[in-house]
């Protein structure tokens, strides 16, 4: 039997008319009341009738961008700053408004019955896990993965090839003549972790080069984690000859390093980055780096997003944007 707003009041402690006000005008009920209120609905697995009228008209016209904790606020995020603009875009021209959270606020007490109210699908950007998915899933919310690739059934996920720009850019150092080159790899999501050091590993096996753990270090993707941690190399008897670097944030990091040691960029070694975010324009000398389309990222997850809400499936599992090599000023 379907559960009421009496059943929620009756759980909670307060009255219908509380109940309903929490869920209809939540600015005008205390942070404790309304936690008891969403905790009684989400044991019950009520849905307020407003909600279910709102979602049997079938749209809420919002769409939420939901991005892993560690990327959040989305402003601050040299990469995902980019792409949600082209997200943003599309969304307006269909009529749409967006959402931004992380994916820690779904977590919330009220996490849940707040995406049934509001939201009629979700870009989920960079890492996520099963039980994210699936608690959109649940409630019948079609979502696309962005900058990810999730192994699930009917699951459409809009990335970049990573891997191929990692190989472009580890076979343009060794075409300079570098062949000592170093991988400062950020904790990224697995996905991405996997194909860009996977690209610099093949290439340099395919090269007859051996593998040197001395110059490999994952890191977290910060530019103080990436100068220390190059500084170090840079202090050793055989330093790099070369920074491949799996983000832009981290190749400035070790830009600096070499800067502070007295290395000559490019001369006495090269840097290379990963995404063509803004600040690799910034720095000087500007930063080479693999450019991805974060446009067409965006556009692309959004207009999918689009036409899953519509009821439209397309089902090509991954799709991929291209990546190109930019040179500047580093190597």
């Amino acid at each position: 039997m379907r559960s009421t707003i009496l059943d929620v009041a009756h759980i909670c402690g307060y009255s219908k008319a509380t109940v309903s006000r929490a869920f209809a005008n939540p600015e005008m009920v205390c942070e404790t009341t309304k936690k008891a209120v969403y905790d009684a609905a989400k044991r019950l697995n009520y849905t307020p009738d407003a909600i279910a009228r709102a979602m049997a008209r079938k749209r809420t016209d919002n769409i939420g961008f939901i991005i892993y904790e560690k990327q959040y606020p989305v402003i601050l995020n040299p990469f995902y700053s980019q792409v949600f603009d082209a997200v943003l875009q599309t969304a307006t021209e269909n009529g749409y408004s967006v959402f931004i959270s992380s994916d820690r606020d779904l977590r919330l007490p009220n996490g849940e019955i707040y995406m049934k109210k509001h939201l009629d699908g979700a870009i989920l950007a960079g890492q996520t896990d099963a039980a994210t998915i699936q608690s959109f899933r649940a409630q019948g919310i079609p979502v696309v993965i962005l900058n990810n690739i999730v192994d699930a059934d009917e699951l459409l996920c809009v990335t970049a090839s990573h891997y191929g720009g990692a190989v472009r850019a580890v076979e343009y150092l060794l075409k300079t003549g570098r062949r000592r080159i170093a991988l400062l790899s950020g904790r990224f999501s697995p996905h991405i972790y996997k194909s860009r050091r996977k690209g610099y590993t093949d290439v340099l096996a395919k090269n007859n080069i051996p593998i040197d753990s001395a110059i490999i270090a994952d890191i977290e993707p910060t530019v103080q984690h990436a100068f220390d941690c190059a500084s170090a190399m840079l202090s050793m008897p055989n330093p790099p000859q070369a920074f491949f670097c799996t983000n832009d944030t981290i190749a400035v990091g070790a830009v600096k390093a070499c800067l502070r040691k007295g290395v000559r960029i490019p001369d006495d070694a090269a840097v290379i980055g990963f995404d063509d975010s803004e600040i690799s324009r910034i720095i000087e000398p500007e930063l080479t780096t693999v450019k991805i389309d974060t446009h067409a990222m965006g556009r692309l997850a959004a207009s999918h997003l689009f036409d899953l809400i519509n009821g439209k499936s397309a089902f090509t599992h991954v799709i991929e944007t291209e990546t190109e090599l930019v040179i500047r000023g580093t190597a």
